[in-house]
Order: structure tokens, then sequence, then C-alpha cells
């Protein structure tokens, strides 16, 4: 886990280069995998093409359909994802670590994080009026 912090905290300051000059990342909530792991699972057994595509698992697992920014980069077996979505009221930052395994994308770990109106850092606390995913 050392590994995938690491590269986690480099992922985040190359996204933050290109969003402002100054990105301050606190600490990010854990968000649990195992029941979306084992929804990929069932999909899979049922043939559905969302399950190979990194993008698509991403994109259900944050129940969005457009991030403003959603980047990959890989680390050994596992890829990294960095997903922003940007409001007028907030920022969420999410890090999804993926593998692959019986050629399905799974989840080994997702991490999430807020950056509220006129904050500097993001946090593992959610903005006022935010919904948690």
């Amino acid at each position: 886990m050392l590994k995938s912090g690491l590269f986690t905290s480099l992922l985040l300051l190359s996204a933050g280069c290109h969003a402002q000059s100054q990105l301050l990342i606190g600490r990010l909530a854990s968000a649990p995998v195992q029941h979306f792991n084992q929804q990929i699972q069932e999909a899979g057994s049922h043939r559905q093409g969302w399950v190979n595509d990194y993008r698509e698992v991403a994109l259900r697992f944050i129940n969005r359909d457009l991030p403003s920014r959603i980047q990959a980069q890989q680390l050994d077996n596992d890829l990294i994802l960095s997903v922003a979505l940007s409001s007028h009221q907030s920022d969420m930052l999410y890090i999804l670590t993926l593998y692959r395994q019986n050629n399905l994308w799974q989840m080994r770990n997702a991490e999430m994080g807020w950056r509220c109106a006129g904050a500097m850092a993001f946090t593992p606390v959610p903005c006022p009026n935010e919904q948690v995913h």
C-alpha cells in the first residue's frame, strides 16, 4: 500500500498542476469496494460489457456520467485512476485502484475527498449540502 500511496500523491500533484498552481491534499476517505466487486462479478457472468472497460467501471462506481477529468496510470499490475468532479459549490476527487481478474476490472481500493467552495485543500469530510455516493 505504501507504493500506492506514494503514487497517489504524485498523481494528485500532477493533476493539480493542470488545474491550478496550488493543490493541497489532506486525507482522503476510504470507500468500501467489496459490494461493488460483487456487482462486477454478477455483471460479468451476464456478459455485460461495462466490466471490461476501466472507464465504465469507474463511472459506475462514482455513480456519475461525465467527470471533469479522468487520468489513468499503470503501476505494476494495478491501474490507478484519478477522477475529478467539479461544480460551482465544490470539487470531488476519487482515487481508484483497479486490477484485472478473470478478464474483468476489479476495484482494489477507493478513496474520495472534497474541496468545498473557498477551501484550498481536499479533505475526507463532505461539504455542507453535499450528497455522499
